[in-house]
């Protein structure tokens, strides 16, 4: 009969206690100022962006709505939008891969024993940490077919093919754009190689010197692939560095001639400020932002199964 009246008592649920389900959710109490934070400043706009860009709106009065005729006009009628995707294909190529050979050159020159190393390593890294705004500037007096510094090389050494009006060429602009990022951020790419040359196991390397391994062998078939992570970390950023960059493109041609060095981020503000025309960029603005989300996934998927798990 006790048993029988235990058992009973056990079967009773008992009270509502809020220190036991502060207790239970307590990993939930201190994820919410994050995702509170993260609903405030990113799922919101999202919303409030793409509800725009169905809309005919200049920013200050009432909005109309219009469907997806902002899109239909951008894929079919847009020859600058095209001419943004273009060029950030041009970025990619360009700028991502040019980066990360010179960059691991540089780095395996300066992992090496030679007198100055750190500070070489220095100077390499410091057009990263530098401004673009004042990154731009000073490339468009180099660039300046007038009294600029390559301009003034051509003239001096009787290479008239150097006096070039790089930024105001529709044909050069983009690619001066390109060459300056390449020059900004090779060091970048030099710091990731570098870490991951320090990396790497001794004993492979004594290895390899042991078995008679020449300098190209030993970079090709033992150092290249074994560095798979920093080349994974640098086309991921260099494509998400490429889908946002405004300032330096802004600052040096705002964009053009005619739009022949326009970005996806450059067109987004043209149209949004200079001509106030709001849903018409919130449109552009989801575009990039399927972009983005599509090519890291991309990236994360498909390069991160070949370069993280392939032996």
């Amino acid at each position: 009969m006790a048993s029988v009246l235990i058992t009973e008592r056990q079967r009773v649920p008992r009270p509502w206690s809020l220190k036991k389900m502060v207790s239970k959710n307590l990993g939930l109490l201190f994820v919410a100022p994050a995702l509170v934070l993260f609903f405030i400043f990113v799922l919101y706009p999202i919303f409030y962006v793409f509800r725009a860009s169905l809309l005919d709106w200049n920013g200050v009065s009432q909005g109309i709505y219009i469907g997806l005729k902002n899109y239909i006009t951008l894929f079919t009628e847009d020859r600058a939008f095209k001419l943004s995707l273009r060029n950030s294909l041009y970025w990619i190529f360009l700028t991502i891969f040019p980066q990360m050979f010179l960059g691991f050159i540089l780095a395996y020159i300066l992992n090496s024993r030679i007198i100055g190393r750190n500070i070489l390593r220095a100077i390499f890294y410091m057009p990263a940490i530098i401004s673009p705004v004042v990154i731009g500037i000073v490339w468009q007096r180099i660039f300046n077919p007038f009294g600029g510094l390559i301009s003034d090389i051509g003239r001096t050494t009787g290479m008239n093919f150097l006096i070039q009006p790089y930024l105001a060429d529709p044909k050069l602009s983009i690619f001066s754009c390109i060459s300056v990022n390449v020059w900004r951020w090779t060091g970048f790419s030099m710091l990731m190689y570098l870490a991951g040359l320090q990396g790497l196991q001794k004993e492979v390397m004594d290895a390899a010197a042991v078995d008679g391994v020449n300098l190209w062998q030993r970079i090709r078939y033992i150092i290249w692939p074994m560095l798979r992570n920093a080349h994974l970390t640098l086309i991921l950023l260099g494509v998400i560095g490429t889908l946002k960059e405004f300032a330096l493109v802004f600052m040096l041609t705002r964009g053009g001639p005619n739009h022949a060095s326009e970005m996806l981020p450059t067109y987004i503000f043209l149209k949004a400020f200079p001509l106030q025309s709001m849903g018409y960029a919130s449109a552009i603005s989801v575009v990039l932002l399927l972009l983005a989300l599509g090519l890291t996934l991309f990236l994360v998927v498909v390069l991160s199964a070949r370069f993280l798990f392939y032996e």
